[in-house]
């Protein structure tokens, strides 16, 4: 069934040659396939079939290769991309390697590895542009609203901690107070029953952290909420009017100093420049695909003939000395010719380039069955090809010599539009100089402004004295449950200094207990059965003491941990405090430079500068001048710590949720690479990958390193992620069973060449391609696990029969499966499953 979701990443052609001490292999030859929103590719093949090379040439992590691929409908291959290309190619294709450690610095913690790709490709800079863009506004409309959202925050935190230690602690502490060592117990009887006191806690901590990150998620989440819903224009009435008279003061100002004609040229200028701006970027970016485009062919054909040089001088046939020169001589033809055509032809974009070359290397492959193959060998047959292609290849580029001029015209035509528009628009602004508005003008709209403004604060009144009640009963939540956290936080400090008592008390009966042994020890014979006895209790009792003090030092460090975890928790919902507009004061505490701001402004303002202007001093006017100036260094000041701190707090957050994606804790991003099994560190890999919101994702041999019962959890999570964020997946293994499983269709390759494509059931259900049936054969099964494995040896007979003069070509057998061969062998190929009609196929299906 085909996959209706739209072509996420096209390929056509793509081929990597390698040149090695002159020799040139083509590691990858005329790969093509499409990639769809949310569908998985399987790539299958022996080690060296080139499924990784594809792979890699996606992401340019070669130098440059042939062929054309297009993601999201925008050209990413060529041999130069520009600065934005490349960006956008960083961040939308992400890889994950089959080794871990490829993808991790093992002197960096998992935060600093996470938070790399979110730096480098602009995705935290654009999320803090978007917020600030009317930060400002979002803040003062909803300032009300979010007071009261953050102190629900508050008390929900409050009374989750309170609802938990409420008889947590006073249980606990009863239990404490009464413990004593019974003889009658064992020693881990005895040990459990003060050291639960440190489970239940921590289990406690864990339950009050994760409701602290959903409470903070929930108060970001109403931020973005409130946001959209002002950009939507979604408001009360008096709102919308208050923001309409806004506008209109400020479009009256404008007014007073130009003429409505100029005022509107104005706005029309900007908007035309961008255009302009956007224009000419758009028609660099077109100039620069079709130079990849051209250059892509022209070193196609000259890497092909440079492999047709070498086979001819390796050939022990005359005739395949003949048909290598022949071809060898066609490409260098075409080498030239693509390079002279390419520089009249620089308007034309990409797919008018592509479907051009397409076109010519059809036409010289029929002048090449027309003409030259059927030439033998003899003394001047290279001077006779030489001359056939000079005198006798005719392609028509009519058709594209017009077209490229045109898209000329078109383009100068649409500056020389652009540019009268900019200067008629310029023309207004200096001619028309008469204001259109008036003083009366300005103080009318004022007059409206504030009418608006005061309609806004009596609405606002409204609804502060509507919601008093539960604004006022919040208060006194907060308060009282304050006091009751202080009253368990006093009494878990209580309960803390019983369990150490608790603690030294039992390992001091311990030590007793190690002592008398010893004594018995020594007034035994050494080396007795009671003496070899008794060490042995010792030995153990030894362990037995390290062991419990080694647990209750680790419970310590976690609960030490979880408290660290709150306090940053804490910071966290202060900085959202600060997005909000809310506790800006006691954010702003902690800096020095901002309180010197503070305390200018005091002594400034305590100054009498009521006084007439004859008795103002010279200090007077100074310091009168200078409240304005600190007034916006203050605003300044706290715009720049609030975008400081909010940047952090969003970085943190895409973080966690990233590790979250991946079912891994946000407490692991502060652990390095070592620390985790390998299963945990693909998965931290994956969520590098994912952290950028790709919209395609090759995975080479993502689970090969890993143990069989980690696989299955590593296939599903890819699986489930492809589906849930519509992501697009190469997925390139060795394990045709975990193929058959992931991938939605499959690309077998061998050599370099799929020889076989399809529907992932169609192909298994009907392999063809005797590399296919080979590679199937080898997949263990439960059937046979009795046996011993057997060594497949893989016949490559078929390659025989491609060889000159024979040559091999793509064939649709059935709706979506594909295989490639002569027509001789498909044609055997098929015959067990009755596929006989067989065609040559498309462009479109290649």
């Amino acid at each position: 069934m085909k996959n209706k979701n739209n072509v996420v990443l096209e390929i056509r052609g793509l081929k990597k040659y390698f040149t090695n001490n002159g020799y040139v292999n083509k590691a990858v030859d005329d790969v093509s396939f499409n990639l769809h929103e949310g569908e998985i590719v399987g790539l299958i093949g022996e080690s060296g079939s080139g499924k990784t090379t594809v792979g890699r040439s996606l992401l340019r992590l070669y130098d440059d290769f042939n062929g054309f691929v297009a993601l999201n409908k925008q050209v990413i291959s060529g041999k130069k991309l520009s600065k934005n290309q490349k960006k956008f190619l960083r961040r939308n294709i992400q890889m994950i390697f089959q080794d871990p450690h490829a993808a991790l610095n093992g002197q960096k913690n998992i935060y600093s590895t996470l938070r790399e790709p979110l730096i480098v490709n602009g995705i935290i800079h654009e999320q803090m542009k978007d917020i600030f863009k009317d930060w400002e506004l979002v803040k003062k409309t909803f300032h009300y609203t979010f007071q009261y959202r953050a102190k629900k925050i508050k008390l929900d935190n409050l009374k989750a901690i309170n609802d938990l230690a409420v008889h947590f602690f006073p249980d606990w502490k009863d239990k404490l107070s009464n413990y004593e060592y019974d003889a009658n117990l064992n020693y881990e009887d005895n040990f459990n029953a003060f050291y639960n006191y440190l489970e239940e806690k921590q289990n406690m901590e864990s339950q009050i952290v994760n409701n602290m990150y959903s409470n903070t998620e929930k108060l970001i989440s109403y931020y973005y909420a409130k946001q959209n819903q002002l950009r939507a224009n979604d408001l009360e009435l008096d709102e919308q009017e208050l923001i309409q008279a806004k506008d209109e003061l400020q479009k009256t100002k404008a007014l007073l100093k130009n003429s409505l004609n100029a005022y509107e040229a104005n706005l029309k200028l900007v908007n035309l420049k961008n255009e302009l701006k956007a224009f000419k970027q758009e028609w660099k970016n077109r100039v620069q695909a079709n130079r990849n485009t051209f250059s892509n062919y022209i070193k196609e054909f000259k890497m092909d003939k440079k492999i047709d040089f070498y086979n001819r001088i390796q050939a022990f046939d005359l005739n395949f000395y003949a048909y290598s020169l022949k071809k060898g001589l066609l490409n260098k033809f075409l080498y030239q010719y693509t390079k002279n055509i390419s520089r009249n032809l620089g308007a034309l974009d990409y797919q008018q380039a592509q479907n051009l070359m397409l076109k010519l290397k059809k036409s010289a492959f029929d002048f090449y069955n027309q003409k030259i193959e059927k030439l033998t060998y003899s003394k001047d047959i290279k001077k006779v090809i030489t001359n056939l292609l000079n005198t006798e290849f005719n392609f028509k580029l009519d058709k594209y010599t017009r077209l490229n001029a045109t898209e000329l015209e078109h383009k100068n035509k649409v500056l020389s539009d652009y540019q009268s528009q900019i200067n008629h628009l310029e023309t207004i602004i200096k001619n028309e100089t008469q204001p259109a508005k008036t003083q009366s003008d300005l103080a009318l709209a004022q007059e409206k402004y504030n009418q608006a403004q005061a309609k806004s604060q009596e609405e606002l009144a409204k609804f502060i004295e509507k919601e008093i009640d539960q604004i006022y009963q919040l208060h006194v939540d907060i308060s009282e449950n304050e006091k009751q956290y202080q009253s368990l936080k006093a009494m878990q400090s209580e309960t803390d200094a019983l369990f150490k008592v608790n603690s030294d008390k039992f390992f001091a009966t311990l030590k007793a207990d190690y002592e008398k042994l010893l004594k018995e020890q020594k007034q035994l014979t050494k080396k007795s059965p009671e003496w070899v006895q008794i060490n042995k209790k010792v030995n153990e009792l030894k362990k037995l003491i390290a062991i419990y003090h080694s647990k209750i030092k680790n419970k310590l460090n976690t609960l030490q941990s979880f408290k660290i975890e709150v306090k940053y928790l804490q910071k966290d919902i202060n900085a959202i405090c600060l997005l909000l507009g809310l506790n800006n004061d006691k954010a702003l505490k902690q800096n020095s430079l901002i309180n010197k701001v503070k305390t200018l402004i005091s002594k400034v303002t305590k100054k009498d500068l009521t006084k007439s202007v004859a008795d103002l001093t010279r200090e007077d006017i100074a310091l009168s001048k200078t409240i304005p100036v600190l007034g916006n260094v203050q605003m300044l000041w706290n715009r720049l710590l609030a975008s400081w701190k909010v940047r952090n707090l969003l970085i943190k957050m895409t973080i966690y949720k990233s590790l979250e994606d991946v079912g891994l804790l946000k407490q692991f991003a502060y652990r390095y690479p070592h620390e985790f099994s390998g299963g945990q560190r693909q998965r931290i890999v994956i969520a590098r990958a994912l952290i950028t919101q790709p919209k395609v994702i090759v995975a080479d041999e993502p689970i090969a390193s890993l143990d069989i019962s980690i696989q299955a959890q590593v296939v599903n999570l890819l699986k489930d992620l492809c589906e849930k964020k519509n992501i697009g997946m190469i997925f390139i293994a060795h394990d045709l069973s975990m193929i058959e499983y992931v991938a939605d269709r499959v690309q077998i390759m061998h050599l370099g060449k799929i020889v076989e494509s399809g529907e992932t059931n169609v192909v298994y259900n009907k392999p063809l391609h005797p590399y296919t049936i080979n590679l199937f054969k080898a997949i263990p099964k439960i059937s046979n696990a009795n046996e011993k494995f057997e060594n497949i040896n893989f016949k490559l007979d078929y390659l025989k029969d491609q060889q000159f003069p024979k040559v091999p070509k793509l064939y649709k057998v059935e709706d979506d499966h594909f295989i490639y061969g002569t027509k001789d062998q498909v044609t055997n190929w098929v015959k067990p499953f009755n596929l006989n009609d067989f065609v040559l196929a498309t462009e479109d299906e290649k």
